[in-house]
């Protein structure tokens, strides 16, 4: 959808911003390294929460609270800096649209398929309703073959099915996302942190230019007030002051450069400062769309698989495995379940069901209406998810090309040079 070509510039400023972060890790691993080791030992053990669980928050109140904040942006640099955060932030809404339209896709046509099955004139509906309970019969029979040794629902059975060629990449992607949504919630813990800190700094630099400010005020007034005083002496009466004179401009020198070091120095200090504070905000409205990201999609993997974890996933897949090696025996003689399932399949195509194969581990769906309720519902609780997520992603890159507009609009004489900028991004 978008490009990404690579600049010098580019490959700099992410170097950069890598090592900010890495820093601030490093800066923040002293009071973490006992809550991270006690947490790697929970991960280890899957022990993320209660009964495996990992705590997310909600995708939709997340979406809604994180703000993007918008540095100081006054010099072509800091100009040229932000257009490039913004251009990040397309980017990564864009690939995330990506993702999600493929899966927004792929909801709709199993909703449109349950949708041709419900509405099949009724010889075809008959003729699958009788397949459908045979496949359903023959599965309870397979099932109950091993449940005294291992239990699963009916959903929880269809779906680990489902996802057998896919498990283990299913499994470590939501592993990974887990573990990338606990370094981007701590990343973005730290740049909070130093965006406060920052701006503290800030406040005291102008708070010390104000006291340096009044500190040279009077003492101005002081010595104009002493110089009055010596000159009045010298004229009015006579008396030498010249050596009074001499000290006084000798201390007013001193004074002068003891109030200009410092306030150069506190100039030199405050704009460090701000630059900082650009850079944590910058990086920070990074961070905010990747972890927004992230719970997203963790949130929606885990209502697609009906858990709270790749811990609880994991679990699942190995009572399956135990499940399957029970009925191994009953499997190589279950011809009459295999037919079963032949006709159900061919059917389904002949009516031009999309995913046909997917309805076997889900005849228990088209024999009880409610079932088949249940499975629309979670689709549609499904498909809304991915539009809101759709909806974020796209106002995210409305709102920062919106702002990369205003920006080079507002600056006529570098337009071209920021717009520049914009080319590495095939924007």
């Amino acid at each position: 959808m978008f490009g990404n070509k690579k600049s010098k510039r580019r490959l700099k400023k992410d170097k950069f911003n890598t090592d900010y972060l890495e820093q601030l890790r490093q800066k923040n691993s002293t009071g973490d390294k006992r809550g991270a080791q006690q947490a790697d030992s929970h991960t280890a053990q899957g022990e993320g929460g209660e009964n495996g669980t990992v705590e997310i928050p909600d995708s939709n109140e997340l979406q809604s609270s994180m703000s993007i904040e918008k540095p100081e942006v006054k010099t072509t640099d800091q100009k040229k800096d932000y257009i490039e955060n913004c251009c990040d932030r397309i980017v990564t809404a864009g690939k995330r649209m990506d993702e999600l339209k493929i899966e927004y896709q792929a909801v709709n046509h199993y909703l449109n398929d349950i949708h041709l099955i419900e509405n099949m004139p009724d010889p075809q509906k008959e003729q699958l309703l009788g397949y459908a309970k045979k496949v359903v019969v023959l599965e309870k029979d397979r099932k109950d073959f091993g449940r005294s040794m291992s239990k699963l629902t009916n959903q929880q059975y269809s779906h680990m099915r489902e996802c057998e060629d896919n498990i283990r990449d299913i499994l470590k992607n939501i592993a990974d996302d887990e573990k990338y949504c606990e370094t981007v919630k701590t990343d973005m813990r730290y740049l909070e942190g130093e965006r406060a800190a920052l701006i503290f700094e800030k406040k005291e630099m102008k708070n010390r230019l104000y006291i340096i400010n009044g500190a040279s005020k009077i003492g101005i007034a002081a010595f104009a007030a002493a110089f009055i005083f010596l000159m009045v002496l010298g004229i009015g009466y006579g008396a030498d002051v010249s050596l009074f004179m001499y000290g006084l401009v000798a201390i007013a020198a001193v004074f002068i450069g003891i109030i200009f070091g410092m306030y150069n120095k506190t100039v030199y200090e405050l704009k460090l400062a701000e630059a900082r504070l650009n850079k944590a905000i910058t990086l920070l409205n990074k961070v905010k769309i990747k972890y927004v990201n992230v719970v997203s999609r963790l949130e929606y993997a885990y209502e697609k698989h009906g858990v709270k974890s790749a811990y609880q996933l994991n679990k699942l897949w190995s009572v399956y495995l135990k499940l399957q090696k029970e009925h191994e025996v009953y499997n190589k003689a279950s011809n009459r379940l295999i037919e079963a399932e032949e006709s159900l399949v061919a059917l389904l195509k002949q009516m031009d069901i999309r995913d046909s194969n997917v309805w076997v581990s889900q005849a228990y769906a088209i024999v009880d209406r409610r079932e088949m309720e249940e499975i629309k519902t979670s689709l549609n609780k499904r498909r809304h998810k991915l539009k809101t997520s759709l909806d974020y992603n796209n106002n995210t890159i409305l709102k920062a090309k919106e702002e990369i507009k205003m920006l080079i609009l507002g600056d006529k004489e570098h337009a071209r040079e920021l717009m520049a900028v914009m080319d590495a991004y095939d924007i």
